[in-house]
């Protein structure tokens, strides 16, 4: 498995990366991970995984020889690329990694996971990324060409589907969170019948329509008869521009708002369990790859998806509405109904599934 940074706790996809690797292995299969663009140079050994990590590999020919004739001695059946463009270039520009990965290979079958794909497909980009995107688009769609890849995933129906026009079909691998679900008892006992408890965990956008956001919020107080409880917990990051303006609002409605900032992974895992329903300020045709809305989703809560911007031109049908997410700028009767009355679902870890339905579809893909 390749990515750009296995930097423990720094980097999220390279977390995703050592978490499902630990699942594979778990489930007998043997799994050799390697960073290409990491903080450092190292190898480690943890839980029978052998982990690589390369400081700017790609611009060196003879960390890039020394990095393929390891994966050689390997001998692997599956090369499976974790890619977001920019873990590997500042600019997100593979011109290094294309030929690199096409002499990785060998006998091995190659495999993609798409985290991200190239830039400037939502209309509002300024042009500067717009042109950039354009570049990456050329550059990733050369790649796959070069490679002949024999399966690919990605996370959310949007990149499906932006995919699925330039001719290349992705399997849907759904995230999993990286919070472990507590057993302790999770109840808020202070909490009383008509105040609903709303997560927001970790960051938001920085240009997150919050504004927008709060007056839905108190349309749907209004109609439902309930008060709001804000509980912000994790870095805000470049999200915390907005929080004046929540604690305002809050302040005017009489509702409670408690900024808790980063916390133990026990207690977000508490908090996610006392909560009514979870925020993420992403689109909802994104929301797949977003690893909050994930963890939300692995301990029941419901999701309400508030960003209403086009994510692209190309891409017009919204995904199918399910128990577990919603749109907060549309069926209004659905959304004062979950607020009214906010149905969870058992906590359950994704990981397991996730890592199943990998094997599965590698496994279909060589047959």
């Amino acid at each position: 498995m390749i990515c750009g940074s296995l930097n423990p706790g720094q980097d999220g996809v390279g977390d995703y990366t050592r978490r499902l690797a630990a699942q594979l292995t778990q489930d007998g299969h043997d799994c050799l991970l390697m960073a290409l663009n990491d903080v450092e140079d190292s190898e480690e050994t943890t839980d029978r995984i052998q982990i690589i990590r390369f400081k700017q590999c790609l611009s060196s020919p003879q960390k890039s020889l020394q990095a393929q004739q390891l994966i050689a001695q390997w001998q692997p059946d599956w090369i499976s690329l974790q890619f977001v463009c920019f873990s590997f270039h500042p600019k997100g520009f593979i011109h290094r990694l294309t030929p690199f990965i096409k002499g990785c290979l060998g006998t091995a079958k190659l495999n993609i996971m798409f985290h991200e794909l190239w830039v400037g497909e939502q209309p509002s980009l300024p042009l500067k990324h717009k042109v950039m995107g354009m570049i990456q688009r050329h550059l990733i769609l050369k790649a796959l060409k070069v490679w002949n890849v024999d399966a690919i995933h990605t996370s959310n129906p949007l990149y499906q589907s932006i995919l699925s026009k330039h001719g290349y079909d992705a399997f849907i691998l759904p995230l999993f969170g990286n919070i472990p679900i507590t057993v302790e008892d999770p109840r808020d006992d202070t909490c009383p019948p008509n105040q609903r408890i709303l997560l927001f965990p970790f960051s938001q956008r920085h240009d997150w329509n919050v504004v927008e956001t709060m007056e839905r919020l108190q349309s749907l107080a209004h109609e439902a008869g309930i008060q709001w409880k804000f509980v912000q917990v994790g870095k805000l990051r470049s999200g915390a521009q907005h929080w004046d303006i929540i604690q305002n609002i809050c302040k005017t409605q009489g509702w409670q708002c408690k900024m808790l900032g980063p916390q133990s992974g026990e207690s977000v895992s508490r908090l996610m369990q006392q909560a009514h329903i979870g925020i993420s300020s992403a689109h909802i045709a994104l929301a797949g790859k977003s690893g909050a809305v994930a963890a939300m989703q692995e301990h029941g809560l419901p999701v309400i998806c508030t960003a209403t911007q086009a994510v692209s031109r190309r891409f017009k049908s919204e995904p199918a509405m399910h128990s577990e997410l919603y749109s907060l700028f549309d069926n209004e009767a659905r959304l004062v109904d979950l607020v009214r009355s906010p149905k969870r679902l058992a906590a359950k870890p994704l990981l397991p599934a996730v890592a199943e339905q990998l094997e599965r579809d590698l496994s279909n893909s060589t047959s």
